[in-house]
């Protein structure tokens, strides 16, 4: 899954132009952490934008989330920091593994409240974040989790 991130990363890099990049609204990556998987970014303005994300949870499976979140800098006031805060949902699809049954699959339903930063570099469209994403599980039962990760998005 990782191969196949990067590859797909350093194709979009490639065949990007900066110098045609237009506002840098879209921003598509790769986050590692709690999934691994592919992370994409739109700026509705420069105070807002929608964050969603596909990626493989370690086991037989699948996770999807979408979140809105608010930017801000007043917390590290250095350039081209972004600090954020937002809401969404995350879909957890997986496979359950019983020793005496045949496999069940099972589906998940969260809540999620990320937050993070995100530094964009000078000179080349590049996003690097951190973030940490509490979520609160309440569709197959109620649970609290805490997920998170590393990434970076290429942005043009």
């Amino acid at each position: 899954m990782i191969k196949t991130m990067t590859i797909v990363t350093v194709i979009i890099i490639i065949y990007s132009n900066p110098l045609k990049a237009g506002d840098n609204r879209i921003g598509v990556g790769f986050l590692i952490g709690s999934f691994s998987g592919l992370t994409g970014k739109f700026f509705i303005d420069e105070g807002n934008s929608i964050d969603v994300g596909i990626g493989d949870p370690s086991d037989e499976g699948y996770y999807i989330y979408g979140d809105y979140l608010s930017h801000f800098s007043e917390i590290f006031p250095i350039n081209r920091l972004l600090n954020y805060l937002g809401v969404g949902v995350g879909f957890h699809h997986f496979k359950k593994d019983h020793k005496w049954k045949l496999d069940e699959e099972e589906n998940r339903l969260e809540l999620r409240i990320p937050f993070g930063m995100e530094y964009l570099t000078p000179k080349i469209p590049l996003g690097i974040f951190i973030e940490l994403v509490p979520t609160l599980r309440f569709i197959h039962d109620i649970d609290f989790n805490l997920r998170g990760g590393l990434g970076m998005r290429y942005y043009f």
